[in-house]
């Protein structure tokens, strides 16, 4: 984080935990830590607006009893949400730019893991909503440490290096 302080001086600092979600307008640096759990970064480079959000579930539909846990939780809900809330910041769908991250099958090594199912939905829901993915960093068995500037869109990922149970 230092480095970052140094690079962006004055700059707020946001760590985001498994079901949460911000978008401003405003310099920020949002950092969260990923296993299984999906995050999808949005920017707009013309407005200067970004979002990002930490869901730890594929679908909304699949789970009817956690829906009052929050739609954040929810990698395609985080994602329609998401995209509607930069709309309303004054983001362009032409000028939107997306990046998926995370979806390690960071605790089982089964061939269709949770991280996997989180992955197909952000790619599957981001399609359905007409966005494009600029980027992604997904699968794998290590977890990811994730820091998004929010009025640049730039960000900067880092590999765990050991297996974590991590959202």
């Amino acid at each position: 984080m230092r480095t970052f302080m140094a690079e962006y001086p004055g700059i707020e600092f946001v760590n985001l935990g498994v079901g949460e979600g911000l978008v401003t307008g405003q310099p920020t640096a949002v950092s969260t830590v990923l296993g299984s759990c999906v995050a999808v970064t949005f920017h707009d480079p013309v407005r200067q607006v970004g979002a990002v959000f930490h869901a730890l579930l594929p679908n909304w539909s699949d789970y009817p009893k956690g829906k009052s846990q929050g739609e954040f939780k929810y990698v395609d809900a985080a994602i329609q949400h998401f995209a509607n809330a930069m709309y309303l910041h004054g983001a362009s769908r032409a000028n939107l730019v997306c990046k998926v991250f995370g979806g390690a099958n960071a605790m089982f090594k089964e061939q269709f893991g949770m991280g996997q199912k989180n992955v197909l939905s952000a790619f599957k829901t981001l399609e359905s909503e007409r966005l494009r993915v600029a980027a992604s960093d997904v699968g794998g068995d290590r977890g990811r440490k994730l820091v998004f500037i929010t009025h640049t869109g730039e960000v900067f990922v880092k590999r765990l290096r050991t297996q974590q149970a991590l959202g």
